[in-house]
């Protein structure tokens, strides 16, 4: 098995803790006026414990701009829509980001490359503990952390890695296995977290509660178990190699054709393509695709990615053209590299 750091399977992870402040009320109960005194508390904080973060309100941002954020992770869809209350805390690598006023007064996320949940919980934990000596947290001595949800009170903290299960999802083998692993206490969700679907064969892998166990012990129970899906991936394509090569050539060349000739393409057809480019790619089947950071070209055609980039909005015809090009010219223009 490859090194989980730099996985072509494992492609993300993220640790995100929740925390409250003992003398406010809830965001969902809040005036507006109290969700300003958590901003501005926090910001003040921030600024002696992570001064490279800076502060950006959810209302100073276009409605393009915040979905960029929500389609790159950096913020949650929920803190998307909270157009009053909302703000976030930014580090300038964009591996770190502070939401607050979202479903709880602070959410810390950390994010990394690869099956990096150890160190996203250092630097995590880091930053939460130089906050908690300016902040007047609320906190249970039995219970521990206290949250506006119950499944998060405890540790307050969810671990999650983003995996890419390409084999698993065209042999049918899919369902079965998240099924098992949801049994196991472990949230599987969609790209974008809670309620969404799954995208280019992508899955994200979270512990579902965080009451009763250490951080450290639910950090390894993930590890553990996204171990054992990508052996059962990386078994499925050697199964698939072995005995089914053929169709499974047919199916990525297929991919490249379309992705290097299409004029028009959507999100869901683009990100099936690239899916079967990805594995195509790593399975040493296509030569062409080795230069393409095929993950960060998912990323990037994104709708309001798109829409950031070229600084305007665009129809779904329109966008669906530029999509294309943005494809056409990312994977021939890598070829000579």
């Amino acid at each position: 098995m490859n090194d989980l750091n730099s996985s072509e399977i494992v492609l993300t992870s993220r640790i995100r803790l929740a925390r409250n402040l003992k003398n406010y009320r809830f965001p969902l109960k809040m005036t507006v006026e109290e969700a300003q005194s958590v901003v501005d508390e926090v910001k003040a904080a921030a600024e002696k414990t992570n001064p490279d973060c800076r502060l950006t309100y959810i209302k100073d941002l276009s409605d393009v701009e915040t979905s960029r954020l929500v389609e790159n992770h950096i913020i949650s869809p929920a803190l998307a829509e909270k157009k009053d209350t909302g703000a976030f805390l930014l580090s300038d690598d964009e591996k770190v980001s502070i939401m607050i006023n979202e479903e709880d007064h602070l959410r810390i996320q950390t994010l990394g490359t690869g099956l990096s949940l150890k160190e996203c919980w250092e630097k995590g934990n880091d930053i939460d503990d130089g906050l908690e000596e300016e902040l007047d947290y609320a906190f249970d001595k039995e219970l521990g952390y206290v949250t506006a949800c119950p499944t998060n009170i405890g540790t307050g903290m969810r671990a999650s890695v983003m995996v890419h299960l390409p084999a698993l999802s065209i042999t049918n083998q899919i369902e079965k296995l998240l099924m098992g692993i949801s049994q196991l206490g472990v949230a599987v969700r969609g790209v974008y977290g809670e309620g969404t679907k799954s995208m280019g064969h992508l899955y994200q892998i979270s512990n579902q509660g965080t009451l009763g166990a250490s951080e450290e012990t639910l950090i390894d129970k993930i590890t553990q178990i996204v171990v054992q899906i990508v052996e059962k991936e990386e078994r499925m394509r050697a199964h698939l190699k072995k005995n089914n090569l053929t169709e499974i050539e047919d199916d990525c060349f297929r991919a490249y054709g379309l992705l290097t000739n299409a004029r028009r393409m959507s999100s869901d057809e683009a990100m099936k393509l690239l899916s079967l480019l990805k594995l195509g790619k790593e399975m040493g089947i296509i030569d062409a695709a080795k230069n393409t950071d095929i993950y960060s070209l998912m990323v990037k055609i994104q709708p309001n990615n798109i829409a950031s980039s070229y600084g305007t909005e665009f129809t779904a015809k329109e966008r669906d053209k530029i999509r294309s090009e943005i494809i056409r010219n990312e994977l021939l223009n890598n070829i000579s590299k």
